[in-house]
């Protein structure tokens, strides 16, 4: 029996999307599937970033919101560190950035990625909780995010899908800390 490919058991549960405005391009997805609403995070705290076993920086900003079974996020990097990271996770500010799954546990999956021939670009945390990013190389053109599904994750999606039911389209944009 053979063993089945790391990305294959994976729980996709967010598409992401490399803008230079998080705002204006909830804006456009709005305007072209309905999508919403969206919640933006200015500099995302992290506690810790490694990346390529250097201490790092990855200060972004990004907007949540729900299209149909998926969550959608826009993403704009402030800052990365280090020069590794930065030319990894610079999409050019369009495209998909990543694709992120929710895992039982992150130190196993990231073996089986690794092992599957991924780089590991970072691992960090942030007050809430950690994620690490992989690059799966040229064949699929973004990135890999894994991260538990810890209660405030959860929660944070089962919020984000929450706003989307029965939502009217206004108050498209809503800020949070």
């Amino acid at each position: 029996m053979s063993r089945q490919p790391a990305l294959q058991t994976l729980k996709f549960v967010q598409v992401a999307y490399a803008t230079t405005d998080v705002r204006a391009a909830a804006r456009r997805l709005h305007a072209l599937t309905g999508a919403g609403p969206f919640y933006v995070r200015e500099n995302v705290p992290t506690t810790s970033v490694n990346s390529f076993g250097e201490e790092g920086v990855f200060d972004h900003t990004c907007a949540l919101g729900q299209w149909g079974n998926v969550m959608v996020e826009f993403v704009h990097h402030h800052a990365l560190a280090p020069a590794g990271l930065e030319r990894a996770m610079r999409r050019e500010g369009t495209g998909i950035h990543h694709v992120a799954a929710f895992v039982d546990d992150v130190d196993a999956t990231r073996e089986q990625l690794v092992a599957g021939g991924m780089t590991e670009l970072m691992d960090a945390h942030t007050p809430e909780t950690r994620f690490t990013f992989f690059d799966p190389g040229p064949q699929l053109g973004h990135l890999i995010e894994i991260y538990e599904e810890k209660p405030y994750l959860a929660e944070l999606y089962r919020r984000v899908a929450a706003a989307a039911v029965d939502w009217d389209g206004s108050d498209l944009i809503r800020e949070r800390g």
